[in-house]
Parts: C-alpha cells; sequence; structure tokens
C-alpha cells in the first residue's frame, strides 16, 4: 500500500510539472461511495455535495446559494444514539492533502459534534464505520460490544 500511495504521489507530481491534471480523488471516492451503499442498513443516506465550480460566475452562483469551500465530500445520514446524525468523510487521493479551508471547515464540524475523517482507502472507510459504530454488513467488521 505505501509502495503504491509513493508511486501515485509521484506520477501526480510528474504530471502536474508536465500540466497534466488527472482525477485522483474521483475513483477512490466512487469504490469509497460504492462500499458504503452496500453495506451500511436499508435507509441510511450517504449523499456528496458537489462544490466544485467550472467558472468563476458558477462558482459566484454556487456561493450565493450557500455553497460552502471546505466542505467533505461525502455525508452518511442515519439514526445515531440521540436521533438523527451525520457523519463526512473528505475523500483524499494516496499523497493528497488537505486544504486550509477545509482543514478550518472540518475543525468547525468537529467543534459542533460531527465526525470527520479524512479517508483515502475502502480500508480507512471500513475503520471509520467500524470506529463510528455504524451498523453494517461487512463481515470484516469486529462488532465490539458496549
Amino acid at each position: 500500500m505505501v509502495e503504491t500511495a509513493t508511486i501515485a504521489l509521484q506520477r501526480q507530481r510528474a504530471d502536474a510539472a508536465r500540466g497534466i491534471r488527472r482525477d485522483v480523488e474521483g475513483p477512490v471516492q466512487k469504490v469509497v461511495l460504492r462500499y458504503l451503499r452496500l453495506t451500511l442498513p436499508h435507509g441510511w443516506i450517504v449523499t456528496h455535495v458537489a462544490n466544485k465550480p467550472r467558472s468563476k460566475t458558477q462558482g459566484g452562483k454556487e456561493k450565493a446559494l450557500g455553497a460552502t469551500a471546505g466542505w467533505p465530500d461525502l455525508q452518511i445520514l442515519g439514526p445515531g444514539p440521540d436521533g438523527p446524525s451525520v457523519w463526512f468523510m473528505e475523500i483524499k487521493a494516496p499523497g493528497g492533502r488537505t486544504s486550509d479551508e477545509q482543514r478550518d471547515l472540518h475543525s468547525s464540524l468537529m467543534d459542533a459534534g460531527f465526525a470527520v475523517r479524512i479517508i483515502r482507502s475502502v480500508e480507512d472507510a471500513r475503520k471509520a464505520v467500524s470506529d463510528w459504530r455504524l451498523p453494517s454488513s461487512d463481515s470484516l467488521i469486529v462488532r465490539r460490544e458496549a
């Protein structure tokens, strides 16, 4: 895994030096999204809020409508111990870093009592589901008794 992450980071840096921009987070997000939708119970919602405008004009429109810089990529909505709850996942490719806006917003979300996790793989998502004690049909998650 470390070797793969190193190779991916080297490829990303070489592409950036040549002015090539590849979607390196999208494939990770698609796999994580599929995993969550397959393993969380019926009725749970996993969604993505599109928050990347294609132009300055579009960005202004989205900001006026409530788009927030740094918003996490995935939201998981379901019943928590005290009623409806939300958990957040920020998807990053191997070697990817969070922006200042993301770090600030994630900190604000955590200060408000929400769980936020940086996810780089399905294994990271599996660990978050386990740590957050979300119900899952994933047989690899060992359930801890409360």
